[in-house]
């Protein structure tokens, strides 16, 4: 399915290059032929500025179910049900290892978010920003920033779909080598056209239907990752978060450009 897809990328990218041809490489030999160590090595230099790794935080991990935050007794008034911060008093509660991203935003642990994450985020923002609570005392005010600093890694992790690829994997204990390169020509020489051909845009118009089109390939892997995860296909789900990590890395040429 994704080679015949990676096909009309490409007449769409000559299309968007406005009039220009765009210069291609020689097809490399089937994996076969190479050894692994080599083609390993082509791949490094070939993609350049689309290599990298997409950081998941570590921090606050949990195999708690999510969906729901955890709560306990306010260390400030004692009443029950406390949970970022407590809702009798309003105090902030310290950092809970046990609770994890999902749980922060009342969201169950599932790879498709409906809800309005954004406006969660804000909401606990208002309560937990160091700013709002310079008043209080020293003690609140370091759980404050920590808990601040824990909502912000939340949104950013939950709002892009690899990082919350990612996480996931992780929260199920599944490591993501975030350094190892495919080995696929066809995908290679792909992402080698796209970068010429953001290199030769001249102008927004151009860029943006590139974007476009790259955007199209990250939201199929998108949901080739949230059917294998749900599925308990493990293995699938982490190949498709390696491929969306190229895409990925396109579109931020794209903006950096644009």
């Amino acid at each position: 399915m994704w080679r015949r897809g990676a096909g009309l990328l490409r007449l769409h990218l000559t299309a968007a290059s406005a009039g220009r041809r765009v210069r291609r490489l020689p097809v490399p030999p089937p994996p076969a032929a190479p050894s692994p160590s080599t083609a390993s090595s082509s791949c490094c230099q070939n993609l350049g500025i689309f290599r990298g790794s997409v950081g998941v935080p570590s921090r606050f991990l949990s195999n708690q179910a999510g969906g729901g935050g955890a709560s306990g007794a306010c260390w400030s008034c004692g009443a029950m049900g406390a949970f970022l911060s407590c809702g009798a008093c309003g105090s902030v509660q310290p950092v809970d290892p046990a609770v994890d991203y999902f749980q922060i935003f009342g969201l169950k642990r599932e790879y498709n978010i409906k809800d309005n994450l954004e406006g969660r985020y804000k909401e606990w923002q208002k309560k937990l920003h160091p700013d709002l609570v310079h008043s209080k005392s020293e003690k609140e005010r370091g759980y404050a920033a920590e808990q601040s600093a824990l909502v912000i890694d939340a949104y950013r992790t939950l709002s892009k779909p690899l990082s919350r690829a990612l996480y996931l994997l992780k929260l199920e204990g599944i490591h993501v080598d975030e350094e190892k390169t495919i080995n696929d020509p066809e995908l290679l020489m792909e992402m080698m056209e796209i970068r010429e051909a953001v290199n030769d845009a001249s102008d927004s118009q151009t860029l943006e239907k590139i974007q476009s089109q790259v955007k199209k390939k990250l939201e199929t892997w998108s949901q080739f990752f949230q059917e294998a995860f749900e599925k308990k296909n493990f293995d699938r789900a982490v190949e498709a978060t390696q491929r969306m990590r190229y895409y990925e890395r396109a579109v931020e040429e794209t903006v950096k450009k644009l």
